[in-house]
């Protein structure tokens, strides 16, 4: 599982190496009809073409990906005379998926094209970056019939945490799961009544109350180790419900859904993240839904349309909010500006016309000015109020 510490000794390989670096970004998801029969290899070749990249590195590149099987949504490379990084990503990355439009600067060699995004020059590392800081990491909380386990999911990838739970009684848990609400008095089919069934339920009361606590307390421990940004609860309804009423606010706070356990005890990480991808996708896509309706709702500290670019060199916004198919033009003339607007400046000669997407990063760093992309319903929303919208400072 790729994770900062990957991308920091990426970073400092790159910062060691002299001359140019390519910098590529494409698009191999092999749902695509686009990719099939490794059409992105294709696009990768006219990209490095149309860069300037020297035959021999095209040819490294071009290897790998006409004769490797890549199981990745992304895949990204860093190549230069002395160096030959590959990263595979199961997650799709904002400003490289679905770009109509082509551009070439000669100054910037840069390329963006459909399903690509290649720099020659610096590293070009933003997209990378951007899916680091923004993706949220998953703690999947897993009631087992035989024991209680836990799963990272991040970037697409999913890892089970094997040290997860380790004071946990497992014998315990198993006389637990069987006390069911409804069955949790009725011991050989026959009912306990009286003074011995109160006793039996405050006893059993205080060791369920114990027990959970004890499992809420290691839970918010390995949140802050882990860094798990979300929680999901999987399990029998009673047992989920039961442990989330145990959780500290702060923690529930975190957990977007509750779900059933699998068919089958033992279930292998791939099953759960399987089960887990399609809850998943919709609690992304309507977070992004309702961070809309949150700027909608906080006017006139939030705005929408072309004025936010204005706003962004102002050093007003504090968030940038922006469809992941970014295939916007603008022209950059002692600032930047829509095309529309750089034609009413009169002193502005010759503007030159740039993709909004290559810039984004200086732009955006330039005015710290947080960015979110957002995708499906919300992106439609967005591109209906104007293509993007930002939070203000002030």
């Amino acid at each position: 599982m790729i994770g900062k510490e990957d991308v920091r000794r990426i970073k400092e390989s790159l910062a060691l190496k002299e001359g140019p670096i390519l910098s590529l970004y494409l698009d191999i998801n092999p749902a695509k009809p686009e990719n099939s029969n490794r059409a992105y290899a294709l696009r990768a070749k006219d990209a490095m073409k149309a860069l300037g990249v020297p035959k021999e590195l095209q040819e490294r590149v071009l290897e790998v990906l006409k004769n490797q099987v890549l199981e990745a949504k992304t895949a990204v490379f860093f190549v230069g005379e002395k160096l030959f990084e590959t990263l595979l990503l199961q997650v799709e990355l904002p400003l490289v998926s679905s770009l109509k439009t082509t551009f070439l600067g000669e100054e910037e060699h840069r390329l963006l094209t459909d399903g690509a995004l290649a720099h020659y020059g610096e590293p070009f590392l933003l997209p990378l970056l951007y899916a680091l800081d923004e993706y949220e990491r998953y703690g999947v909380v897993y009631l087992d019939q035989e024991r209680w386990r836990v799963f990272e999911i991040f970037l697409g990838e999913i890892q089970e945490v094997g040290d997860a739970f380790l004071a946990l009684d497992t014998e315990a848990w198993r006389r637990l799961s069987l006390d069911a609400p409804g069955r949790r008095f009725h011991l050989g089919g026959i009912s306990r009544g009286g003074a011995g069934q109160d006793l039996f339920a405050k006893r059993l009361a205080a060791w369920e109350e114990r027990f959970y606590k004890t499992l809420s307390h290691e839970l918010e421990k390995m949140v802050q180790e882990k860094g798990f940004t979300r929680l999901v609860l999987m399990g029998p309804e009673e047992h989920t419900k039961l442990f989330l009423g145990y959780l500290p606010k702060r923690l529930k706070e975190r957990v977007v859904t509750l779900l059933p356990s699998l068919p089958h005890p033992g279930a292998t990480p791939g099953e759960v993240l399987k089960r887990l991808e399609p809850v998943l996708e919709e609690a992304e896509r309507r977070g992004e839904v309702e961070l809309l309706k949150k700027l909608e709702e906080a006017y006139p500290k939030a705005v929408f349309g072309p004025e936010v670019l204005e706003r962004v060199q102002e050093g007003r916004v504090e968030l940038w909010v922006l469809p992941w198919h970014l295939d916007q033009a603008v022209y950059a003339c002692d600032g930047v500006f829509f095309p529309e607007e750089a034609r009413a400046l009169a002193y502005c000669q010759n503007p030159e016309a740039k993709p909004l997407a290559l810039i984004l990063p200086e732009l955006a760093a330039g005015y710290a000015a947080k960015l979110e992309f957002v995708r499906g319903e919300a992106e439609k929303e967005l591109l209906e109020r104007g293509g993007m919208a930002a939070l203000l400072r002030w």
